[in-house]
């Protein structure tokens, strides 16, 4: 019997490789830096296996983004135009005895395969300005995500950095999770 066991233990390990490859269910790709001036830069890449459609509709879904976003109390529409929206948002983000309360006014610019952020009201962040390019593979899409912020507020840098590291994990898993529960719904 335990002559076996690693036997099975592979084949069960293999399975679940093979099923998580099927799946396009890779590690997002994350880094953080600071640069000169107090500006943090946050880069990611991930993909998921389904369609850039999939992708798009959840991103763009601004309303609903409390319900699979972790740490976004509200977002809501203020202005809706021919590509352009205006999207209000506050978000909580807490740190050992560290607690953040975050308000944006993004201005957003929906391209063809890039959505384009910017904060216009400066009251969390003195910059706050990034962009999704979602990449169609077909039945999969990759996703990057960049983001350039520099806080209004004093942070030490360690935990500025950790902060914006596992809100990105977060954020990422909180995306996946909902496009893959859209892509199953009929």
């Amino acid at each position: 019997m335990n002559a076996r066991m690693p036997v099975i233990a592979l084949c069960l390990l293999g399975s679940t490789l093979a099923v998580a490859a099927a799946q396009g269910d890779t590690a997002a790709a994350i880094s953080v830096r600071e640069s000169d001036g107090g500006a943090y830069t946050v880069l990611a890449q991930f993909s998921v296996a389904e369609p850039a459609a999939a992708v798009w509709a959840v991103l763009t879904d601004y309303e609903q983004i409390p319900r699979f976003m972790p740490g976004v109390r509200t977002s809501r529409v203020l202005e809706r135009e021919d590509g352009r929206v205006r999207v209000e948002q506050e978000a909580v983000s807490r740190f050992m005895m560290f607690s953040k309360r975050v308000h944006l006014v993004l201005d957003v610019a929906e391209g063809t395969d890039v959505i384009r952020f910017r904060d216009r009201c400066g009251r969390s962040f003195t910059s706050y300005e990034g962009a999704w390019t979602i990449v169609d593979r077909g039945d999969r899409a990759e996703i990057e995500y960049g983001l350039t912020a520099r806080p209004a507020f004093d942070v030490p840098g360690f935990v500025l950095r950790r902060l914006l590291d596992r809100d990105a994990r977060a954020m990422i898993d909180g995306l996946r999770s909902e496009i893959t529960a859209r892509a199953l719904r009929p």
